[in-house]
């Protein structure tokens, strides 16, 4: 019964590499880029900055404007003379009489001057200055000459922000890497654990098998094959548990990768050419993303302090405008105009100085906050540096635990062959050398997480693949 039940779990495994599509980590890599929606996203704020930028820098040049409306007035705008038109034909009349009277005119001349005056006297002495409907298409035109450095100010910030969501980007990539080397590798370790687990069940049903057959021949006791027996469903049971953690790691893996079914095909690495912990130290105050996203956080608030500043400075810009189709449109209207503008804030209850003071705490605040984010990231330097030295040298004792549980373990299984050493110390040895082995995948894997996490931190993590190149693939067989 035991045998069908290590043979079905060796077929449930086997089955479900077979199922699997076939990834190495650069493949695994560049599919989880590809279908990553978290950086699909900070791309997007990435060009989004970008075009913040480039808009920004619209503010020196020129704005231009083309305005057109249509307007309905009560009534027309008139210039009523009636009453000068009276004056003027009252005077008239009275000096056409005077002349006739005094003989200076003769009745007929009089009678022409009448005739003749007679088209004025009798016109509408109204003049319209504008019609009740006019419409009228212009085009205005704004030059910023001086605006108290706030332009040279918002380009800075606009180029300022796009470099962060850049390095924002850039951490998000970096982590992304961290998690699925972890996850990576974390299957591998997974399934070399449950090969293992898989190969000590089998070692310990042929001891069974061994001590059955030993005991028909009275050489062991019936005690040493009830205890192989514990061992063997103590030995089932821990397959049974790595064969589920490895279940779940590959669930990880798939997950981060983007939906494929993964099997990787590259293996876990040892590397000891690790530079000392002062270089990743300094590659890090220069090349950690989050650091230096920080740091341009540090810049945009002393941009801020300026911006405020910019405040209590004069505005000057130069304006012109004219109109480029009117309709009904006065005659006494001009039809274009230029001039300069100045605006000088003289008085605004103090909230300028206010602004400027509120400025200069956030900008003290981030500066605190950056020396705090480069402590800490030395400290999460040092740590990581330092236990990947340590498991490196986890993995190296080991590796000499290995070599000495085998020719213990080979000895032990000789000497219960011939009935001189006992079943427990037989299994004492087995379970010894399958610890080693575990021993050593664990710290070869808990390396190359270290590893990983340190060259996140220093912003290193593009020369993970050297790292590799230099390593040496583990052999447990």
């Amino acid at each position: 019964m035991r045998y069908i039940i290590l043979t079905l779990i060796s077929l449930l495994m086997l089955s479900r590499v077979v199922a699997q599509q076939d990834m190495s980590l650069d493949e695994a890599i560049a599919t989880m880029l590809e279908r990553s929606y978290a950086l699909r996203s900070q791309q997007h704020v990435v060009d989004a900055a970008y075009n913040d930028m480039r808009a920004t820098r619209g503010l020196r040049w020129p704005k231009i404007d083309v305005v057109g409306s249509y307007t309905l007035f009560q009534r027309s705008v008139d210039i009523e003379l009636g009453g000068a038109k009276g004056v003027v034909t009252t005077s008239l009349e009275s000096l056409i009489k005077e002349g006739v009277a005094n003989g200076m005119l003769s009745s007929g001349v009089a009678s022409l001057i009448t005739q003749g005056l007679t088209p004025i006297t009798s016109a509408d002495w109204r003049y319209t200055l504008q019609k009740r409907s006019f419409g009228v298409i212009g085009a205005t035109v704004t030059i910023p000459i001086y605006a108290g450095g706030r332009i040279n100010i918002a380009n800075r910030v606009a180029k300022d922000e796009h470099e962060a969501a850049r390095w924002s980007l850039n951490a998000a990539e970096s982590h992304l890497l961290s998690e699925l080397v972890e996850r990576y590798f974390g299957v591998i370790l997974a399934r070399e654990v449950v090969a293992v687990r898989n190969e000590v069940a089998k070692a310990v049903a042929q001891h069974l098998a061994d001590a059955k057959a030993m005991e028909e021949e009275g050489v062991v006791a019936h005690s040493v094959v009830t205890y192989l027996e514990y061992r063997l469903a103590e030995a089932i049971g821990d397959l049974s548990e790595a064969e589920s953690r490895s279940v779940v790691a590959q669930r990880a893996l798939n997950s981060i990768v983007g939906g494929s079914d993964v099997n990787p095909t590259d293996r876990i690495f040892l590397c000891n050419n690790i530079q000392d912990v002062d270089y990743y130290r300094d590659e890090a105050i220069k090349l950690n993303p989050l650091l230096q996203e920080a740091k341009i956080g540090e810049r945009v608030a002393a941009e801020g302090v300026k911006l405020a500043r910019a405040a209590l400075l004069p505005e000057v810009v130069a304006m012109g405008g004219g109109a480029v189709y009117s309709y009904q449109l006065s005659d006494m209207v001009p039809r274009w105009m230029v001039g300069l503008g100045v605006n000088i804030t003289l008085f605004d209850g103090l909230s300028t100085i206010r602004r400027v003071q509120a400025a200069k705490s956030r900008a003290e605040s981030v500066q605190e906050m950056v020396k705090n984010a480069q402590d800490n990231l030395m400290l999460l330097i040092d740590k990581e540096y330092y236990t990947l030295v340590d498991a490196l040298n986890d993995a190296s004792s080991s590796e000499r635990a290995i070599e000495f549980a085998k020719s213990y373990y080979n000895a032990i299984k000789e000497g219960f062959v011939e009935g001189i050493t006992s079943g427990a110390e037989l299994m004492d040895a087995c379970a010894e050398l399958a610890a080693s082995r575990v021993e050593y995948l664990n710290a070869a894997y808990r390396s190359c997480i270290a590893l990983v996490r340190l060259l996140e931190a220093s912003g290193l993590s593009n020369t993970f693949n050297e790292y590799r190149t230099y390593g040496r693939i583990i052999d447990i067989e």
